[in-house]
């Protein structure tokens, strides 16, 4: 068996984000359309899992009026 030393990989990003709740992802998602590289790093446990639904998540309310 031969040794070899392990390999890393290293990469580089403008901004880290911590935590991937709501706000985590809509900062990562407006540095995304301003052309910044941008990773999120979340553990991956919701805070808000007891929570039914959010509203204005990642996105706009539908607020037209429906006849």
């Amino acid at each position: 068996m031969s040794e070899h030393a392990p390999r890393t990989v290293e990469r580089y990003c403008d901004v880290a984000v911590i935590g991937g709740s709501a706000a985590g992802l809509a900062a990562a998602l407006q540095l995304g359309r301003q052309r910044r590289s941008v990773i999120v790093i979340d553990a991956g446990e919701p805070r808000n899992a007891p929570a039914a639904h959010m509203h204005s998540y990642l996105g706009h309310e539908d607020f037209r009026r429906r006849s």
